[in-house]
């Protein structure tokens, strides 16, 4: 049982290391970044939730920390908690961070352990797509990349997931 609240999901379906999953509303505040592995916009939005925002409120830690792996365009995100399903979180002060809205969905994932490299991303994606196609669905939108641990945790314990939106089944 993580510390930090999750973002809050249904596991439909599970097969090993992969899973489908139906994820409820949630917001995130998000930074664009350079590279997908180093996190240099963490510490921004850090600051975001440590109450260095226009409400001056802090906002609880959550898991995971995503990286969304668009082709030479990437975000660091940090999950809000749950209070703020419904509403907004307060507004940003600083004009790299913005909040963003992802609807109830369904999404599949890929989990693996350790370091995170270019080379193991991608790994995890074509292993995510293969078993996708196997299954007959459809994957829709870009890739992204979920740490769940801190970096103090030693990499052969750390949770990691690749997750990519999948479109509705008919």
């Amino acid at each position: 049982m993580s510390l930090y609240e999750t973002a809050k999901y249904e596991v439909l379906e599970k097969e090993g290391k992969f899973e489908i999953r139906e994820y409820e509303p949630y917001y995130t505040a998000a930074v664009p970044e350079s590279d997908p592995v180093e996190t240099y916009g963490f510490n921004q939005i850090f600051n975001y939730i440590s109450g260095n925002n226009v409400s001056n409120e802090k906002i609880s830690m959550t898991t995971p920390v995503f990286n969304e792996l668009e082709k030479d365009k990437f975000t660091t995100e940090f999950v809000m908690p749950g209070k703020y399903r419904e509403q907004s979180p307060p507004l940003p002060d600083n004009e790299r961070i913005t909040l963003k809205k992802s609807e109830k969905k369904q999404c599949a994932s890929v989990t693996f352990s350790g370091t995170v490299s270019e080379e193991r991303i991608k790994k995890y994606e074509e292993d995510l797509l293969d078993w996708l196609l196997a299954k007959g669905r459809i994957p829709s939108g870009t890739f992204r990349l979920a740490r769940y641990n801190p970096p103090i945790v030693p990499p052969p314990l750390r949770r990691n997931e690749i997750l990519i939106d999948l479109q509705p089944t008919v």
